[in-house]
C-alpha cells in the first residue's frame, strides 16, 4: 500500500481501504468506494462532546430517520449486551442512499439537508452533517445497508482504522458492495441472529414484503460495541425514546418488535371523543350535525363510526390534553397536536395540523387537541403523489364535522379555564415555555436596577417603595422572578400592568380603560394576559438595553395614553344614545352599556365595572372648586335592571301599555320590576364600598337605578319609594332617562344641574324632573355663529382651544357685554357636540371643530330630522335666525 509522510516524520498508508463487515452476505464485486478524509481528533471532539450519553446517541439516530422522511423506525438491541458479538440496529423506511448519497454522508461538517429542503414534507432537523458520528459513542464498527430504486448497497466504517489529530486528517476508502435482494435479506437476518433475537423479526416481513415493501429503507447496524453501549438499560432507553416520540400516526417507533407508545399518549386529558358515540352535542352553528351513528369493519375489528351524508363512514377518536402537545423533545421530530386524517391507512396531512378546517381554530386549544380520523371512502379524492385531498363537497362536509368536534373541545376548555385560578405562564400550554433569555434574565436585570435605587425604574415597574425589599429577597433566592399573570382591579387611572414581587406575578389592571373595554368579551382573557406579559417584559428589554429609566418611563406613559385613546367610544349623537337605551330594554348587558353611554354623553366620567359584588359602573362629575372653597365634584354608582331573564321572574302582572310620546310607532309592554328585585340594600353596599374597592378619588354619594318600570310607580305610598328613600337610591325608567338624554342638548343640562335628579327617591319624582326640563322656557339663544367663527379662527393656533379661550373671545367680540359662565358655555358646547358628534370635539377640557361650517350645519340638520317635530322645534328656537335656513336645508 502506498505510503505518505506523517507530520512526525514517519510514514503511514496513503489511503486505508475498509471493506464491508463480515455479516454482509455478498458474492459480487465491489461496485465502488467512498473517499473519506477524517481524523480521530475530529470524531472524538464532535461525537463525545455532543453525544456523551449512549441514550442521546440513540435519539440522534432516530432524528436521522425522521430527517429521511421515515414513517416507521425499528430499533433492535439484545437484552444481554455483554457477549463480544452483540449487535445493535436502527432501521427506517425513509429516503435512502445510493453511492453518491454515501459520499455525501461522510462529508463531515457538511450537510445538504437544508439545501435540499423538505423530505416527504418534513423540514430537516440536522444541518451540520455530524449526526452519523453519534454511532462512535456506541460501537467500533458501523455498517449501512440500504435499498433505493431496487438497488441494495452496503458500506462499513471501521472507527478503529481512523487515526490523527484534528489538523492531521486521514484518508479512508470505504468499499461499497452491491447485493441482491436475497443477500440483503440474509444479511439483516444474520445481524438479527447476532442479537439473539428471532430471525423472523417484524422488520424483515415489512422490508421484504411482496405487496407492502417500502420503496426505500436504511439499516444502521453497529457491531463491536463499546463499554458505554454495554451499560445501556433497555427499560430506560425505551422510556427515553417514548419521551422523544411524537403523538403522531405518521411516525411510529418499534423496539425489539414491540411498539413504543409516545409518553404523551398517557398524559392527562380533559375530554375524550369517540366518533360514532359522542356526536350528541355536536353542532353546525345552531343545528345538530348531520349523520348516522353505526359501525365499520377494520383490520383491528369492529369500530364505532359515524356516516356523513357525502363523505361516508368516518371513525376515530379525539382527545383534549391538559398539557400542550408542543412541549418536550418530541416537538423536534413531528407534531403531536391537531388533526391526523387517514385514507386507507395513508396519512394525508402529515404536517398540516389544521387540515384547512378554517380560521376558527384557536391556537391555545389546537396545541392540546389530538384527533385521528379515518375516511376510507374518500380514496377517490386523493391527489397523488401530493398525498392530499382534492377540494369537493365531500371534503367540505368532512371539515365541517371536524370543526364541530374541535369547537366541542374548545367549549370544554373554556369551562376548565373559567375555574382556573392559577394562570402560571406555561400552565396547560396556553403559551409556550418561554426561554429564560427572553423572560427571567432581562426582568431580573431590570429588577436589579430597582433594588439598586433607580426610582424611575421602580415607578416603571409599578413597584411601591415597600415592595423594593421584597424584590430584593426574590432576586436573592435565585428562583424564577416571574411565575404567573394575574388580572385584578387597580383603579381606572392606574398603570396597565405592574410587577408583584410577593406573588412573582405580572398583574394586569382590570379597570384600565383598554382592558375594561375587552375583558368581558368571550375568549379574550388569555390574549390580554399575554399583552400584560409583553408589556412588562418590554420595559425590562428597554432597561436591559441601557436606555435610561426616565426615557423608558416616558415611552410607556405615551403607550398607555395611546391604549386609553384607542377605546374611546365612537362619537354618537344624543338621539342615537337615547335610541340605544330604548332598544336595550330587554337585554341586560346591553342596557348596562347603554346607561354608561348615556351618563358619558351627559358629561360624566364613567368607569364600567360590573361583575359580582360591584355596581355596573361609577360616574364622576369633575366640577372642581366653584364659588366657595369646597370641591363640588361628586360621584354616583349606577345599576341597570333589564326586562331580561332575571327581571321576568318577578314582573308585575299588571304591566301596562305605555304610549311612547316621542316615538308613537313604538308600543310595548313595560315590565315592572318588584321592589325585591331592585335589591336596593345591596346597591347601597356597593356604593359604600366603591371608593375603597376601586381606588376612587371622589366617594360616590348617589346611586342611580335604571329599569323598564317599577312596581307601584305612581302610587302615593309605594314600597319602591320607601326602600329607595331608606337606601338613598334614585330610580328612573329607561324611557325617562332616554328622554333626558334627548333634552339635554337644548336645555343646557350638565352634571351640575343634574344633582337635583339624584335627590329623587321615586320613579315619579325622577319623571317630574325630566318633565320640568321639557316644559321649561328655552334658554336664551347662545351665540352659536360666533362660537363657530372662534373655533375656525383659533384652529390656526398651536395650542388646543379651551372653554376659557372661547369665553375670552366672546367677551371681546361682544364689546365686553357678554361673558358667559364656564358652566353655561360648557353645557352649550356639550349640547352642540351631542347633536353633531362628528363635527364638534369636546372632552370636557378642549374643544375643536372637526369639519367645515357647512358640514357641521348639515350634521345638525340630519340629527334634527331624527327627532319628533315638537322636540326639534323647541331646539330651533335656540338657534339664531341666520342659521335656521341652513339647518333646514340640511334637513
Amino acid at each position: 500500500m502506498d505510503q505518505e509522510p506523517a507530520t512526525d516524520g514517519s510514514t503511514r498508508p496513503e489511503q486505508i481501504k475498509i471493506d464491508v463487515a463480515e455479516f454482509i452476505e455478498t458474492s459480487g464485486e465491489r461496485s465502488g468506494s467512498v473517499a473519506v478524509r477524517i481524523s480521530l481528533g475530529i470524531i472524538q471532539r464532535f461525537s463525545e462532546g455532543l453525544y456523551s450519553s449512549p441514550n442521546k446517541a440513540f435519539e440522534e439516530l432516530v432524528s436521522n430517520s425522521y430527517d429521511a422522511g421515515a414513517s416507521q423506525v425499528w430499533v433492535y438491541m439484545p437484552s444481554d449486551l455483554e457477549p463480544e458479538d452483540s449487535t445493535m440496529m436502527v432501521v427506517d423506511d425513509g429516503e435512502s442512499m445510493d453511492l453518491d448519497g454515501f459520499q455525501q454522508l461522510w462529508q463531515i461538517g457538511q450537510s445538504r439537508k437544508r439545501q435540499q429542503g423538505h423530505v416527504r414534507g418534513r423540514p430537516p432537523i440536522g444541518k451540520f452533517g455530524i449526526g452519523k458520528l453519534a454511532t462512535y459513542v456506541l460501537a467500533e464498527e458501523l455498517t449501512y445497508l440500504t435499498c433505493r430504486d431496487g438497488q441494495y448497497l452496503a458500506v462499513t466504517m471501521d472507527y478503529r482504522q481512523v487515526q490523527g489529530e484534528m489538523d492531521d486528517p486521514q484518508s479512508l476508502q470505504l468499499l461499497v458492495a452491491e447485493l441482491t435482494r436475497e443477500e440483503a435479506e440474509q444479511s439483516l437476518r444474520t445481524a438479527l441472529t447476532g442479537m439473539y433475537l428471532s430471525a423472523e423479526s417484524l422488520v424483515l416481513d415489512k422490508l421484504f414484503s411482496i405487496e407492502e415493501a417500502p420503496r426505500s429503507w436504511t439499516a444502521a447496524i453497529m457491531t463491536g460495541l463499546k463499554d458505554r453501549a454495554r451499560h445501556i438499560q433497555l427499560g430506560r432507553l425505551r422510556w427515553i425514546l417514548s419521551t422523544a416520540l411524537p403523538l403522531n400516526p405518521g411516525f411510529r417507533l418499534w423496539f425489539n418488535d414491540g411498539p413504543i407508545e409516545p409518553s404523551k399518549a398517557t398524559g392527562k386529558t380533559h375530554w375524550t371523543f369517540t366518533v360514532g358515540k359522542s356526536e350528541e352535542h355536536l353542532r353546525d352553528g345552531k343545528a345538530k350535525i348531520s349523520g348516522i351513528a353505526g359501525t365499520v369493519e377494520t383490520a383491528e375489528g369492529t369500530k364505532p363510526a359515524f356516516r356523513l351524508p357525502l363523505a361516508g363512514n368516518v371513525w376515530g377518536t379525539a382527545k383534549l390534553f391538559v398539557d400542550s402537545l408542543q412541549k418536550g423533545k418530541s416537538g423536534g421530530l413531528a407534531r403531536s397536536h391537531g388533526f391526523f386524517v387517514r385514507v386507507r391507512g395513508r396519512l394525508i396531512n402529515l404536517d398540516e395540523s389544521g387540515f384547512n378546517v378554517g380560521p376558527e381554530l384557536h391556537h391555545g386549544t389546537l396545541t392540546r387537541f389530538h384527533m385521528e380520523l379515518n375516511v376510507d371512502e374518500l380514496d377517490k379524492l386523493v391527489a397523488s403523489p401530493r398525498e392530499s385531498l382534492q377540494d369537493s363537497p365531500e371534503l367540505r362536509e368532512l371539515r365541517k364535522y371536524m370543526l364541530a368536534v374541535f369547537n366541542r373541545a374548545r367549549s370544554v376548555l373554556l369551562q376548565v379555564d373559567a375555574q382556573d385560578h392559577m394562570p402560571y405562564l406555561t400552565k396547560q400550554g396556553r403559551i409556550s415555555d418561554p426561554t429564560p433569555v427572553l423572560t427571567q434574565a432581562p426582568l431580573r436585570r431590570a429588577l436589579d436596577k430597582v433594588v439598586a435605587g433607580d426610582e424611575a425604574a421602580r415607578e416603571s415597574m409599578g413597584l411601591s417603595r415597600r415592595e423594593v425589599t421584597q424584590t430584593s429577597d426574590v432576586l436573592a433566592s435565585e428562583e424564577d422572578v416571574l411565575e404567573q399573570v394575574l388580572i385584578e382591579p387597580s383603579g381606572e387611572e392606574a398603570r396597565l400592568v405592574r410587577y408583584d414581587p410577593e406573588r412573582k406575578a405580572a398583574v394586569l389592571n382590570e379597570e384600565h380603560p383598554f382592558i375594561n373595554n375587552y375583558i368581558n368579551e368571550k375568549g379574550l382573557r388569555e390574549p390580554l394576559k399575554l399583552l400584560a406579559l409583553t408589556e412588562l417584559l418590554t420595559q425590562a428589554y428597554m432597561l436591559d438595553e441601557n436606555i435610561s429609566s426616565e426615557i423608558v418611563s416616558r415611552v410607556m406613559a405615551k403607550r398607555d395614553a395611546f391604549l386609553r385613546d384607542l377605546v374611546k367610544r365612537h362619537p354618537r349623537s344624543a338621539f342615537v344614545v337615547a335610541r340605544q337605551l330604548l332598544d336595550a330594554t330587554n337585554q341586560e348587558r346591553e342596557l348596562e352599556d347603554a346607561v354608561g353611554d348615556a351618563l358619558t354623553i351627559l358629561g360624566f366620567s364613567v368607569q364600567r365595572v360590573g361583575g359580582n359584588g360591584s355596581a355596573d359602573g361609577i360616574a364622576t362629575a369633575q366640577l372642581g372648586r366653584r364659588n366657595g372653597s369646597e370641591n363640588e365634584s361628586y360621584a354616583l354608582t349606577y345599576d341597570a335592571k333589564s326586562s331580561g331573564r332575571e327581571a321576568r321572574k318577578s314582573l308585575d302582572s299588571s304591566a301596562v301599555v305605555i304610549q311612547d310620546q316621542l316615538f308613537p310607532t313604538q308600543r310595548e309592554k313595560a315590565p315592572r320590576i318588584q321592589a325585591g328585585t331592585a335589591r336596593t340594600s345591596i346597591l347601597r353596599v356597593h356604593r359604600e364600598r366603591a371608593k375603597e374597592k376601586h381606588g376612587l378619588k371622589v366617594e360616590p354619594k348617589y346611586t342611580l337605578l335604571v329599569a323598564p318600570g317599577f312596581q307601584g310607580d305612581g302610587m302615593d305610598e309605594s314600597l319602591i319609594e320607601a326602600i329607595c328613600r331608606n337606601d338613598g337610591i334614585t330610580p328612573i325608567t329607561v324611557k325617562d332617562l332616554a328622554h333626558l338624554v334627548e333634552l339635554f342638548p337644548i336645555r343646557g343640562v350638565s352634571p351640575l344641574t343634574l344633582k337635583e335628579l339624584f335627590e329623587c327617591r321615586s320613579p315619579e319624582e325622577s319623571r317630574q324632573f325630566v318633565e320640568r326640563l321639557e316644559k321649561a322656557e328655552p334658554p336664551q339663544a347662545p351665540p352659536i355663529e360666533e362660537i363657530i367663527n372662534l373655533l375656525v379662527e383659533y384652529s390656526l393656533r398651536r395650542n388646543p382651544i379651551t372653554i376659557k379661550d372661547l369665553i375670552t373671545g366672546l367677551f371681546e367680540r361682544s364689546n365686553h357685554e357678554y361673558e358667559p359662565h364656564e358652566d353655561e358655555l360648557s353645557a352649550v358646547i356639550r349640547g352642540l357636540a351631542a347633536l353633531a358628534p362628528n363635527s364638534i370635539y369636546y372632552d370636557g377640557t378642549f374643544v375643536a371643530l372637526n369639519s367645515t361650517r357647512d358640514a357641521l350645519y348639515r350634521e345638525w340638520g340630519t340629527s334634527l330630522e331624527s327627532y319628533p317635530s315638537n322636540v326639534s322645534a323647541s331646539y330651533k328656537m335656540t338657534v339664531p335666525s341666520s342659521l335656521r335656513q341652513v339647518i333646514q336645508e340640511g334637513v
